[in-house]
Order: structure tokens, then sequence, then C-alpha cells
């Protein structure tokens, strides 16, 4: 409701603070993302000595990385979020609670596979099918065919945003 203001989150909470509009809290929504991408999916193939994990094979607009997975939901041509080697993630894929300052996502091998990143459910990415019923109950979130690879896949979400919870009294008709 308030796009572009010159000022800090803190800055706002504490300027409607002396207002006299007592804010609650504030929640970045954006907090814990860090280098996620919009990556489409080019191949995938069975892993060699793993039943429930598939190789892909994955453009991120400026390069193609390998990524391992354990999804089952995505085809090739899906365009999904993608946390980029030394990224972080908000949240669990089970939407279970992380740690304060998310999971860091490194590159690594998984059953002797080069996997360079991760590709995320709406979960992992700290919010819910509460606000996006359109993702899938397990699995990946898989943007819409006219999303741009390479874009910044919490700005697409709307996730760089910050959420601000005011007490509302019955005699602030103007709150």
């Amino acid at each position: 409701y308030v796009p572009d203001l010159n000022c800090t989150d803190q800055e706002f909470f504490d300027a409607m603070t002396l207002s006299g509009t007592k804010g609650e809290s504030y929640t970045r929504l954006d907090k814990n993302l860090e280098k996620i991408v919009v990556g489409q999916i080019e191949s995938i193939e069975a892993h060699p000595d793993a039943e429930k994990l598939v190789i892909c094979q994955v453009n991120i607009g400026t390069e193609m990385v390998q990524i391992v997975t354990g999804a089952g939901n995505m085809k090739t041509g899906d365009k999904v979020p993608v946390v980029l080697d030394g990224g972080r993630v908000a949240g669990g894929h089970d939407g279970s609670a992380m740690p304060p300052d998310g999971i860091k996502i490194s590159a690594g091998t998984l059953r002797g596979i080069p996997s360079n990143g991760m590709m995320c459910s709406i979960e992992e990415l700290g919010s819910s099918r509460e606000f996006y019923p359109e993702a899938p109950e397990d699995g990946l979130y898989i943007f819409e065919n006219d999303v741009q690879v390479g874009s910044d896949a919490a700005e697409v979400l709307g996730l760089r945003d910050t959420v601000f919870e005011y007490e509302v009294t019955s005699n602030r008709v103007d709150c």
C-alpha cells in the first residue's frame, strides 16, 4: 500500500508509532531469501544410483546449472525458483521452522552426482499455500510461462515486501 518509501522498515514503524498508531510488529517477507532466481528445467534424467532422485539441467539465464532433486512434480520446460550456491532459504519443504538465519545452500554431491543449487517449494521460500493456493501440496513451486528466466524469484512472487501489524482500537476510526 505504501511503495517507494525513502526510509527503512524500522524508521517507518517508529514514525507510525510516534503518530499515535501503536505498532505491534513487522516482518520482512524476504528475510533469509538470498540468491534465488527463476530457472527453466531444460532436461531431466534418472539418477544412476538413487531411485527417488533425478538430475536436472536448469537454465538460470546466465548459465546452465545441474541440480539433483527428489521432487517429482516438474517436467522439462517448467520454470521454478532456484537457490544458487551460497544462497539461503527461509523454511523447510514441510513448512517446519528453520534456524533464525534460514539455511545456507551450498554446491555438493548427492549420491556421487554434483548438484549446484536447489529448486524450491513455496514453503522453502518462507511462505505457504495459504498465500499461494496454486502451489502444489508437495513439490516445487512452478511459475507461469510468461516469467522471465534469470529474474529475481522473490521479486516475482511479491516477497520483497514487509508486513506491518498495528493494534486497532475502536476509538481510532482514522486508522
